[in-house]
């Protein structure tokens, strides 16, 4: 989730403030991209897309693996800045922020040339057609990419990486609530030529400029209220969209589940990054039979969690408003807060964002935290009859980014899998996979279209070409004209041949193309 089109850290219309959520001091102010510079970024970028795109998958990706030793070589910057800027602990910004960008890297370093090769098409009904058939994995130009504050390393590469790896140049606007994120980003990047990724600063008149300026495909991570902002600009130049727009992630507690182990790891995928992770459990529904010995685990495991050194900050404060209308309104409502809430944990001093990791029970469908993305440290809990009432639960209630199964049986978790409506679905884990860089990563219905990593994810920024040709160059073609009866004829029997439904139609008709096409290419070329 990204808010992209206000910003809430501008402090003139020339420079945006970096914020420490954790103190509430301004670290710095980064001056803002004029609005006039965009279109010029993309038209540098779109006169380099064409020297990038002639380099080799392979020769790419040794250019990439530059930007990987520079991520190696400032690691200890990039520790830093994510922490101070979004709040979250230094683990959490390593782990989260430097380790799967690695991984990402590497993987799309390893597999390009192999997922971009040419592959041949229609073997078998080609030769039918008198055609030589091959696709090409070509890419689209430029790649504008908008992302978000969150994960402003990791959400940065996942949104940019592929497309270029897969040939694209790329102009970068990350987010206006991390620009210090986004200068070291700018310096990340430098190892690559000119023009190949440019990352620009702004808040949503920036991104709004940069959609129309216009690229050649957007990429974007955020939020649904912006993701259809966006494809409302760029329905304007029929540029084509992928996006993550988040979720509200259910967990499915089975009547067999190892309580110990859901318990565990329901509070931190719930928690980590204080709850700012499209993919974070924010709804648990949980078999009857089970809920009280499983509440009492989360508890005592949410008891366990270190505020500050294990739950950072929210990290801007109408991300916190949001938090705290929520659990406001769930209570007023009948919910009970049995973890955290309002007062709970570090208190907020000169503007600081500390929110304590929060649970509710007896929570109901009419309240915000579950028919709204919360985007916070806050989970719900819901008691069900059985697996098919959580399913029902979890597909209606709010929409799955990813979706996990928690129970003993793996068979069982198969089958309640199926039933999920969800872009990942995974069963005794959750939140992990984001950082699976083998795995397609995307959601479905409000939480977006298309896929960023894996091998879908790089081909996601390419335009899968058709290249054909006539082996026997000294034949014409059977639908050129003229059209005669001995055309006719050849074309009928050729239906006949592949669809008839018995064999001596079939030996028949193939008798009659013989006769027939040789007549009738006598007349065509």
């Amino acid at each position: 989730m990204a808010q992209a089109m206000t910003s809430p850290n501008t402090a003139s219309s020339e420079t945006l403030k970096s914020f420490n959520p954790r103190t509430g001091e301004v670290l710095r102010e980064i001056p803002v991209t004029p609005l006039e510079e965009v279109p010029l970024a993309v038209e540098r970028a779109r006169k380099m897309a064409p020297e990038w795109g002639a380099i080799d998958p392979a020769g790419r990706a040794r250019m990439m693996r530059e930007v990987r030793y520079r991520i190696n070589d400032r690691i200890d910057d990039i520790i830093e800045t994510v922490s101070t800027e979004c709040g979250k602990p230094r683990t959490e910004a390593l782990a989260h922020d430097v380790l799967p960008v690695v991984m990402m890297l590497i993987y799309f370093e390893k597999i390009a040339a192999k997922a971009l090769r040419p592959q041949k098409a229609g073997r078998v009904m080609g030769p039918v057609a008198g055609l030589k058939s091959h696709i090409e994995w070509r890419p689209f130009g430029v790649v504008g990419a908008i992302t978000p504050w969150n994960y402003p390393m990791t959400n940065c590469f996942l949104a940019f990486a592929p497309a270029l790896f897969a040939g694209n140049t790329v102009v970068i606007k990350p987010s206006e609530v991390t620009p210090a994120c986004g200068e070291l980003l700018r310096e990340l990047l430098e190892p690559l030529p000119p023009s190949v990724a440019t990352v620009i600063q702004g808040g949503g008149e920036v991104g709004a400029a940069l959609v129309d300026a216009p690229c050649d495909k957007i990429s974007f991570i955020g939020s649904p209220a912006t993701g259809r902002r966006i494809c409302e600009a760029a329905a304007k130049h029929l540029t084509p969209v992928v996006m993550e727009l988040g979720g509200k992630d259910a967990a499915l507690v089975l009547s067999d589940a190892d309580l110990e182990r859901a318990a565990a790891g329901i509070a931190w995928g719930a928690f980590f990054n204080a709850g700012q992770t499209c993919c974070s459990i924010e709804r648990a529904y949980v078999v009857d039979s089970v809920a009280d010995e499983f509440q009492d685990k989360l508890l005592s495991r949410v008891a366990e969690i270190k505020q500050g050194d294990e739950v950072g900050t929210l990290t801007f404060k109408r991300q916190f408003e949001i938090v705290d209308r929520h659990v406001s309104d769930a209570v007023a409502k009948g919910a009970r807060i049995v973890a955290g809430g309002p007062g709970a944990g570090i208190s907020n001093d000169n503007g600081s964002l500390w929110y304590a990791p929060t649970v509710l029970d007896n929570v109901t469908p009419e309240m915000d935290v579950l028919k709204e993305e919360t985007f916070g440290p806050v989970l719900s809990i819901t008691r069900v009859q059985d697996d098919d009432e959580a399913v029902r639960r979890a597909n209606e209630d709010g929409v799955n980014l990813t979706a996990s199964v928690w129970t003993g049986d793996s068979k069982k978790a198969e089958r309640v899998g199926e039933k999920l409506r969800a872009g990942t679905v995974t069963s005794n884990l959750h939140g992990e996979t984001a950082a699976a860089p083998w795995g397609p990563w995307g959601g479905v219905g409000e939480s977006g279209y298309g896929r960023l990593n894996g091998e879908l994810g790089l081909r996601e920024f390419t335009v899968p070409t058709h290249v054909a040709s006539a082996p026997l160059l000294s034949l014409g073609r059977l639908w050129w004209y003229p059209y005669d009866e001995p055309t006719q004829a050849s074309l009928r029997g050729m239906v006949d041949v592949l669809s008839a439904r018995d064999v001596a139609t079939k030996v028949r008709a193939v008798r009659n193309v013989m006769t027939h096409s040789l007549a009738a290419m006598k007349k065509k070329f």
